[in-house]
């Protein structure tokens, strides 16, 4: 009886889900490209080419004067209604960055009905669309499977900052912390792309994964000192703090790692670490960047958010003087 009763209940349903949403008729974008530049904005955009047998992926691309009008031919040159639910990525060509505002961009970006908010936001040192239509999937069939697991293995070896669209608008939008997007050309992960009040800067692969254990999130770091080579690990939460004359310190509790058969580390390995990490730095306040979050502590000290506006942080944060703390403890591998 249970068993005619469910038959009976699938059949009922079939009218209304079935034909009216099959997956045929549906445009997905895996991954969006954007290009803007004097004549105008481009989107291209990577969806799964269900109309030939399922056995690739097609590049849809559409030109405007504007965004609204490179939308609105997006959508008209798509055989159904594009949805944007099931983004991986979105692409932004860098020289994009010098014809709009980024903040600008994104949040033309997030409006798109439906779109993925946890999609990864990355800038290409050429044009985004030519990056998009080379997509394909290296793992199995599924391009938004593969670069799931791509993404992840980067950002397991440090080489990716792992910004997602929300979380650079929340960056870009706050007066506390800047953002730093993954910056690569498809075939690997260059480095980070740093947006700030002053303008932007390239970080190398080194560089992010000085970023990243600023932060607490790094895995394994190579550091060279003293003719010998060391692996530093993040040994607790970093420590962020603004003193009264603006001095910015960072506190960085790490292991500073190192073999059998080598010596112990002494202070010329965290002296290494010291001025690589402040060189890192003094690079984000040239371009306005607090992707650290100074500003966080910072603000601190005001009782409203018009006095911390009026402060000035952005201009404050670019003279402040610095200091960087390494509190180091050496640890020995194991041998294998």
């Amino acid at each position: 009886m249970k068993k005619a009763l469910c038959l009976l209940l699938i059949a009922c349903l079939l009218p209304l889900g079935g034909c009216g949403n099959r997956i045929e008729l549906a445009f997905m974008a895996v991954c969006l490209g954007v290009d803007i530049d004097e004549a105008g904005v481009t989107l291209t955009v990577k969806s799964p080419d269900y109309g030939s047998g399922r056995k690739g992926y097609a590049t849809l691309q559409a030109t405007g004067a504007d965004w609204t009008e490179a939308v609105a031919a997006l959508y008209a040159a798509a055989p159904v209604t594009p949805q944007f639910s099931q983004l991986r990525e979105a692409v932004i060509g860098a020289e994009s960055l010098n014809h709009t505002d980024a903040l600008t961009l994104l949040d033309r970006l997030d409006q798109l009905p439906g779109l993925r908010a946890h999609a990864l936001v990355t800038v290409c040192p050429g044009r985004a669309a030519d990056l998009v239509s080379a997509m394909a999937p290296e793992i199995g069939r599924r391009l938004s499977r593969y670069l799931d697991m791509s993404r992840q293995h980067d950002a397991q070896q440090g080489s990716l900052p792992e910004t997602t669209l929300s979380e650079a608008l929340r960056d870009l939008s706050g007066p506390w912390r800047d953002p730093i997007l993954d910056y690569g050309d498809g075939a690997e992960d260059i480095g980070g792309y740093a947006l700030g009040s002053a303008g932007h800067a390239l970080l190398s692969r080194q560089e992010v994964q000085l970023y990243r254990l600023a932060r607490g999130q790094g895995q394994t770091l190579l550091l060279k000192a003293d003719g010998q080579t060391y692996g530093v690990e993040s040994r607790g939460a970093p420590t962020l703090r603004v003193e009264a004359d603006d001095t910015l310190v960072l506190h960085l509790p790490v292991y500073i790692a190192y073999s059998l058969y080598d010596a112990p580390p002494g202070e010329a390995a965290a002296q290494a670490l010291r001025e690589a990490l402040t060189g890192l730095i003094i690079r984000l306040q040239a371009a306005g960047c607090d992707a650290l979050g100074f500003g966080c502590q910072a603000a601190r000290r005001y009782g409203t958010l018009q006095q911390w506006l009026a402060a000035d942080w952005p201009g404050r944060y670019r003279r402040a003087s610095l200091r960087v703390e390494i509190d180091a403890r050496p640890r020995q591998q194991p041998l294998l």
